[in-house]
């Protein structure tokens, strides 16, 4: 059996955040039931060609969105069960969802835990309301700790909480108090992005953000911080306790095949890539329309390589690379970069250095 990840799309929010360049809608709540009825008909008819008849297994189930936890917990478990019921789901499937704050409470984790989700992660952002009325989330701080209060109530043991370094009003110092009391919760995992400056509304708010120095210097403390407490940095926004990396976004990294399900999903399987159609209604009267597809040649499979790869703490392999590039050229591209301490060469692998990540697009062009 070939192995294969399942990624579904649950594009509803409660409001869009002005950070979000993701495909989204604020405004088709009421077609929640109508979406799921055709998520469910694209499960079914793509399993009859990835399902096990066709050789393949699946390894992870990842919801995200858009807030996956904002639509009804029941319309969750009925997906997971046209999947089950339809695909062939390896026994201890890593089965993740994105949860919200405002959006969690103990019958969702009723209904999740009995449905098979494994994995929850919890889009917190910043616990400064401020800070969260700023930027648009639909939570403020007495929801991110009345949801990890139900985590807890609920006995999650493997859950991650998700940060933004760079956000309007934020410091050096309330940064650290928020790092510090997020560890008092025992997540299992943590994942905090730099602010991303590729939408244009973050024009609103740009002047209120804290400078490039001062998040250099959040991203340091951070990487001393998470060591403390056992965290791996195993990629460049992702930490981890020992054993609870997320094995959906690893497979991502590892340029292994994925299914993405629902609107404006992507999909790599055995040398191609597609994406489903980004139109909400025409997506509602067929699921099944696809566009941009196009066949991986061997250079782009090469330059995906250095990219995904360069993003985790185990790097390249240069053996493996020998299969697709000239490894004398990369060494003498990265040469620089290992001189100057941003890259590192061990043994056979060739991987960035926690301070090499902060130029991770600088080495990454140089590279390709």
């Amino acid at each position: 059996m070939k192995d294969l990840s399942l990624y579904i799309h649950i594009p509803f929010c409660k409001t869009i955040c002005l950070y979000c360049n993701f495909l989204t809608f604020a405004n088709k709540q009421r077609k929640i039931p109508e979406y799921v009825e055709s998520l469910v008909r694209e499960v079914g008819l793509r399993a009859q060609m990835y399902g096990a008849k066709s050789g393949y297994s699946i390894e992870t189930i990842y919801f995200g969105g858009g807030t996956p936890s904002l639509i009804d917990p029941l319309l969750i478990k009925k997906i997971i069960q046209e999947i089950k019921k339809t695909f062939r789901v390896k026994k201890g499937c890593e089965i993740t969802i994105e949860c919200n704050p405002e959006s969690v409470d103990t019958k969702r984790m009723t209904i999740y835990q009995a449905s098979g989700i494994t994995r929850f992660s919890l889009g917190i952002q910043s616990f400064n309301k401020d800070t969260l009325w700023r930027i648009a989330r639909p939570h403020d701080s007495t929801m991110i700790f009345r949801a990890l209060d139900v985590f807890k109530e609920s006995g999650v043991k493997n859950f991650g909480a998700d940060f933004i370094m760079g956000l309007p009003g934020q410091t050096l110092k309330s940064f650290k108090e928020e790092v510090e009391t997020i560890l008092k919760y025992k997540p299992t995992h943590t994942s905090f992005y730099f602010l991303s400056y590729d939408t244009k509304k973050i024009d609103l708010f740009i002047k209120e953000c804290p400078d490039e120095d001062t998040q250099i210097l959040m991203y340091e403390w951070l990487c001393k911080r998470l060591k403390r407490a056992t965290f791996s940095h195993y990629e460049v926004s992702n930490w981890a306790q020992p054993g609870h990396e997320s094995k959906h976004n690893r497979r991502y990294w590892e340029q292994k095949d994925y299914l993405g399900l629902g609107i404006g999903a992507h999909s790599i399987i055995d040398g191609m890539m597609w994406e489903n159609g980004s139109d909400f209604n025409a997506y509602l009267k067929d699921p099944m329309k696809i566009t941009n597809e196009m066949a991986i040649d061997q250079d782009l499979k090469r330059m995906e390589f250095i990219m995904l790869r360069l993003r985790t703490n185990k790097g390249m392999n240069l053996k493996t690379y020998a299969q697709m590039g000239n490894v004398k050229k990369l060494l003498k591209d990265a040469a620089p970069f290992i001189e100057s301490g941003h890259v590192k060469r061990l043994g056979n692998s060739l991987r960035a250095t926690e301070s090499g990540f902060l130029i991770l697009e600088t080495i990454t062009k140089r590279l390709l």
